[in-house]
């Protein structure tokens, strides 16, 4: 939550927000949430992990809808989804932005099970708009909505999408453009992992 303090104090050019980790590499819906978050909780870890308890049952519960919806597992095996420790650890002791945005793509899965296509894309593009890799579900979802609707209905859904970005987007947009495209938006950025 460190990265939105700047934010919070009207700082809005993107490439002076900074956390504890670094400079903020996350478009601009992971500074709405964790801006919940922080006035939620008060910065506060305690009421923070129950919040993303609540989400983890919330992704839980999502997840098994659509095993249910897809009818490819029996009953039995869908309480093995509740058995995994390193889904705790990441929803409730590390607090990630990963959660909020993996929440997010897999309401969107279960929309496009109903053919809440348009939704479906809205709810898409906030994840997105919380953490990029998000953007990894999108060929399989442009085939999805290629077959499922009309060009002119695949058109209007991706400016639906392209308007939440612009919107969220917004108040870097008219200060700082450039710096939050190239922050938020970094394509070309490299991840270094050591263990």
């Amino acid at each position: 939550m460190s990265q939105v303090t700047g934010f919070i104090g009207g700082e809005r050019n993107y490439a002076e927000l900074r956390g504890d980790t670094g400079p903020l590499v996350y478009p601009a819906g992971f500074l709405y949430f964790y801006s919940a978050f922080q006035f939620l909780t008060g910065g506060a870890v305690f009421p923070a992990q129950v919040i993303f308890g609540i989400l983890y049952i919330i992704n839980l519960g999502i997840i098994l809808l659509i095993y249910k919806k897809s009818n490819l597992l029996p009953w039995w095996a869908l309480c093995l989804l509740c058995l995994s420790k390193r889904v705790h650890s990441i929803f409730v002791l590390r607090l990630f932005n990963d959660c909020v945005a993996v929440a997010l793509a897999h309401a969107t899965i279960a929309l496009l099970l109903y053919e809440h296509w348009y939704l479906g894309l809205i709810v898409f593009s906030v994840a997105v708009s919380v953490k990029m890799n998000v953007l990894l579900y999108a060929p399989s979802l442009l085939l999805l909505m290629l077959k499922g609707m009309s060009i002119r209905g695949v058109l209007s859904a991706l400016s639906a999408a392209a308007l939440v970005q612009v919107l969220f987007g917004f108040p870097f947009l008219i200060s700082y453009p450039f710096e939050y495209i190239s922050k938020a938006f970094d394509l070309g950025r490299v991840f270094i992992h050591f263990w």
